[in-house]
């Protein structure tokens, strides 16, 4: 049972209940919650509160209510915590979900000018395009598109990017790693073809994510052109520097 904190909101202490019995009952997605009476007198919270809170949940995507059925838990969504530069693939098996992408397209080409000056290169230069869709499980999350320095890793386009890591080839083919980037994410709305792309509405807002990654010495090695479907992945900062993770505490209630 949770305990009377004064305060704490009830339907924010409700809001907390419900994440922890999640955890303490073992419930995965899929999973229903007890009734809402046996829920509210487990967490000691009010029904009101506790209605407040899973509507909350719900609006989070943390829970779906089935109408005549009940609430059921959804499966934990992939967070990109920006100083550990994890990348999508990685984001994904983290919480226990299969990662997964279709090739739209892979295509070596010259950088004009404004995809040079987003890239850090001289113009001309060699760059690799790859645009995926991005998969957790089977539900589609994110529309992107990379451009890779192609001096870094000749050849690299007889990959097959639908089913093999792009960090992953980079790293264990060409011992490319990235060090550090610059991210910046806004809310934009979904193109038509993006929508069509992830089954969202045209318009819908999505986070669109603009990166530029680079080696340790500061050579560049990805831009990065992205969209993203809110209620499918999550972004967050851990509060270290850039590459440090938070010493004896775990960043899993961030998938909340």
């Amino acid at each position: 049972m949770v305990e009377e904190r004064t305060g704490v909101p009830p339907k924010d202490r409700a809001q907390e209940g419900i994440t922890w019995y999640i955890r303490a009952a073992g419930l995965h997605a899929g999973d229903k919650l007890p009734s809402e009476r046996e829920l509210a007198e487990t967490l000691g919270v009010s029904r009101t509160a506790l209605r407040a809170a899973i509507t909350q949940l719900i609006s989070m995507h943390v829970l779906e209510s089935r109408q005549g059925s009940g609430t059921y838990v959804l499966p934990p969504k992939p967070v990109n915590i920006f100083q550990e530069t994890r990348n999508f693939t990685d984001a994904v098996r983290r919480v226990g979900r299969e990662p997964g992408a279709r090739l739209l397209s892979a295509t070596v080409l010259k950088a004009d000018e404004r995809l040079a000056s987003l890239i850090d290169l001289p113009c001309a230069s060699p760059v690799l395009e790859v645009r995926r869709v991005r998969f957790a499980d089977d539900l589609p999350v994110a529309v992107e598109t990379s451009y890779i320095n192609y001096a870094l890793c000749p050849a690299i386009e007889e990959h097959d990017f639908s089913c093999e890591s792009l960090y992953d080839v980079l790293a264990h083919d060409y011992g490319v790693r990235v060090g550090h980037g610059s991210e910046q994410v806004t809310i934009a709305r979904a193109s038509a073809d993006e929508a069509r792309l992830l089954a969202v509405d045209d318009g819908d807002p999505v986070f669109l994510v603009q990166a530029l990654e680079r080696l340790d010495d500061g050579t560049p090695v990805e831009y990065l052109h992205a969209v993203y479907v809110p209620s499918r992945y999550r972004f967050a900062s851990n509060g270290c520097g850039n590459g440090e993770v938070p010493q004896g505490v775990t960043s899993s209630w961030l998938t909340w």
